[in-house]
């Protein structure tokens, strides 16, 4: 009969001693600590894919649920000390916290960042994403390079860098929009926003083969292929001369460049018996395209710590005024 008693006292201790665990300052400290250096570290990456891992999710709410406890616990107390008025503010405050950690787990859940390069006239799909992305048209207009000699133009913001955008989805048209470094284009909470310096050309190489056989082959800038001609192996990088579009056949020998010949409008190279010519040429673009849902619930969380800051200091001032006045009224 003494058995389910025991087990009672036992579980109810060990009950307690959790919730004070978890209501301790001890606690609560170390995991805001570790959480805002952790934070720190991983806003300095340019993809901090750690706020989508489940150590830092937990590690959030781990804090979230010890300032819970810390608040619930506390309560009493600060009502019989401050007031009524003072533990509104307070309250307020814990209340701010918990809902900015609780946006924090939101988009680290939900939300993503990506990182893409798109082409003109070529889809670009997105992982998360629930449409494609299709450039129609990339227009970039250079500042002229006098205006700037002592500078290196690739490096600055272009004159103008407007992205012509059509959105599709099951093949469908979904919008049309224009996007820009500095005026990002926002669709269904989806921010795509093109790169300041990250642009340049996408080319093509047309390899005939001595049976005439041809075989296109594309050269994207940020991942160029090794293409295998006969027995040569050959790289190729595009050049830009008073307009024309060309690019540089190059192989590499005794671990240094060797430069094979220029293929361009109405100009051919010929490698092992293989006819090299230029196939298109289309400008690309670095885009960040994002999905932040949690930026409503960390305004609201941040608002109403303001809210809250001031409603405790306003009232504890003038509760303290009330208390000098009364006390000097009984001198």
């Amino acid at each position: 009969m003494r058995m389910p008693g025991a087990i009672r006292s036992l579980f109810s201790s060990h009950l307690k001693k959790t919730h004070r665990f978890l209501a301790s300052l001890k606690l609560a400290i170390p995991l805001l600590v570790i959480t805002v250096v952790v934070t720190i570290i991983g806003s300095l990456f340019p993809d901090p894919e750690i706020f989508k891992t489940w150590w830092y999710i937990s590690l959030l709410g781990a804090l979230g649920l010890s300032l819970l406890m810390i608040t619930l616990l506390h309560i009493p107390s600060l009502s019989r000390r401050r007031g009524r008025n003072a533990l509104i503010g307070v309250v307020m405050v814990h209340t701010a916290i918990l809902i900015l950690i609780a946006g924090a787990m939101y988009g680290g859940l939900s939300g993503f960042r990506y990182k893409v390069r798109a082409i003109e006239g070529e889809m670009t799909i997105v992982p998360g994403l629930s449409f494609v992305i299709y450039l129609d048209e990339l227009l970039i207009e250079e500042y002229p390079k006098e205006t700037f000699a002592h500078l290196n133009l690739e490096r600055l913001p272009k004159k103008t860098q407007d992205s012509r955008i059509s959105l599709y989805r099951s093949g469908e048209l979904l919008a049309r929009v224009v996007a820009a470094p500095g005026a990002p284009a926002r669709v269904e909470g989806v921010t795509i926003l093109p790169a300041i310096a990250d642009t340049g050309w996408f080319f093509e190489l047309i390899v005939t083969d001595p049976q005439g056989r041809e075989q296109t082959i594309p050269v994207r800038p940020w991942a160029p292929p090794l293409i295998k001609i006969g027995s040569t192996e050959i790289m190729a990088h595009t050049l830009q001369e008073a307009g024309t579009h060309s690019a540089q056949v190059f192989t590499i020998a005794d671990e240094q460049m060797k430069v094979l010949g220029t293929v361009g409008e109405g100009q051919t190279l010929n490698i092992d018996n293989h006819t090299i010519s230029l196939g298109a040429f289309k400008r690309y673009t670095g885009m960040a395209v994002y999905y932040r849902p949690q930026m409503p619930v960390l305004v609201l969380g941040c608002l109403l710590m303001i809210a809250g800051m001031v409603g405790h200091f306003y009232y504890r001032y003038r509760d303290e005024s009330s208390g000098d006045k009364d006390h000097a009224g009984t001198i």
